[in-house]
């Protein structure tokens, strides 16, 4: 099965809820372990389709995060 853009979607907005979650706990305290997770899932989404766009997955997380409508 190929990935759409609502499995993308659905992966940035898990991304964002892992974030959130570390956050809150206070285990996730630098943003350069925030960018190795997104990194991570990019990597794994990239792997799926090659025209997976890093930047809209990005913006995606961030906007989750500071409390941001997605469209």
């Amino acid at each position: 099965m190929k990935m759409t853009r609502e499995h993308f979607r659905a992966q940035a907005t898990l991304c964002a809820d892992i974030i959130s979650e570390l956050q809150i706990r206070g285990i996730l305290k630098s943003d350069v372990v925030k960018a190795s997770i997104i990194d991570s899932f990019c990597d794994m989404c990239e792997r799926a389709n090659p025209k997976f766009d890093r930047g809209m997955f990005n913006a995606w997380v961030e906007n989750i995060l500071h409390g941001f409508k997605n469209n």
